[in-house]
């Protein structure tokens, strides 16, 4: 038995299939690495990568302009993707899978047919966590970022591999036996489709974690509805953000319940909807800042929504939420919050 892990990289989110690099790592049963390539691909079509969170590949359409097309290098690649006696792995396989079939649809090849794992929904069973880990991540964890650059393909397949290898060290599982004891039923390529890895497992624990989130929901509800409390509505978008991985926010309170807030009280937020929810946090430090523009110098963008914004489009968003003349030169208050878990 091998271990085949892949990564592919597209450069263009307008054109289905524009796979421009695809990295192969190939291993055997103990994991000793075979061959580690990355397949250099000629898109054919321009990048455009303008994605929420951009990524510099550090490479451009004129870099590619010798390289083979992905009809070219479609065999080659079969050649170890379908051998019956290998273990094809990727991390969120269900996005590679999905463009391989639409990379072969795109330049007109036979589609692949192979059985397939995800090393990600693997990560989430066996540390019974819903939403796994990122690669970038994976090698913080493994101890190997000296030797790995996150979305170059080919270092994206081999950590995978590593963490595959590392699941399986912490279950003291063997590969079979890992199937057997979480559930696992590998994903399917056929037919120019492909039918998602399963497992059971990590369907028990959504469920779990589902039924734990309905409960709090109920609770926070009754203590809303109770009085006396901190609440802000938000909308959709916003709320998100503070559920996902915000942890500075500027209330939307009137200037004497804003002052009020102190460290360690708990702040409701309700998302405004047809089913509305709520999120219960606490406050675990407060920031005041002269104007919105000191406390853009000042804080992490990240940690209140934005990623890879200036001044400007910083300031069109925090004016959206204060459209008044007045507001531009107000005071802004940052209050750090924490999602409560109980």
């Amino acid at each position: 038995m091998k271990y085949l892990s892949v990564d592919l990289e597209a450069c263009n989110m307008f054109v289905k299939g524009s796979v421009f690099s695809a990295g192969v790592v190939l291993a055997d049963e103990n994991f000793n690495i075979i061959f580690k390539r990355n397949y250099w691909i000629n898109p054919l079509c321009r990048f455009a990568m303008k994605f929420r969170k951009p990524i510099d590949f550090k490479v451009k359409k004129g870099d590619l302009d010798d390289k083979p097309t992905f009809a070219e290098v479609r065999d080659e690649l079969a050649s170890y993707l379908e051998d019956k006696d290998t273990v094809v792995m990727a991390h969120s396989a269900n996005n590679d899978m999905f463009m391989f079939n639409e990379a072969c649809k795109r330049a007109h090849v036979k589609p692949f047919e192979f059985r397939f794992i995800c090393t990600q929904m693997i990560y989430s069973a066996v540390y019974d966590v819903e939403n796994g880990i990122g690669l970038d991540k994976v090698s913080v964890q493994l101890g190997r970022t000296s030797e790995f650059t996150h979305h170059q393909a080919d270092d994206d397949a081999e950590m995978a591999l590593y963490l595959l290898k590392h699941c399986l060290e912490k279950t003291g599982l063997s590969y079979k036996d890992l199937l057997k004891r979480y559930g696992i039923t590998p994903g399917k390529m056929q037919g120019g489709s492909f039918t998602p890895m399963r497992c059971a497992e990590l369907g028990k624990l959504r469920m779990r974690r589902k039924q734990k989130a309905f409960a709090l929901q109920k609770k926070w509800q009754k203590e809303v509805r109770k009085g006396g409390v901190i609440t802000m509505h938000l909308d959709p978008r916003f709320f998100d953000l503070v559920k996902a991985h915000s942890k500075t926010v500027e209330l939307r309170l009137s200037d004497g319940k804003r002052d009020a807030v102190k460290v360690g009280d708990n702040i409701y937020f309700i998302r405004v909807s047809h089913t509305p929810q709520i999120i219960k946090t606490k406050v675990t430090a407060i920031d005041r800042f002269d104007s919105l523009e000191s406390a853009y110098d000042a804080l992490d963008h990240a940690s209140i929504g934005f990623r890879d914004v200036g001044i400007l489009d910083y300031l069109e968003k925090m004016y959206s939420l204060y459209p008044n003349e007045e507001d531009f030169t107000r005071e802004a208050v940052a209050f750090h919050i924490e999602v409560c878990e109980e």
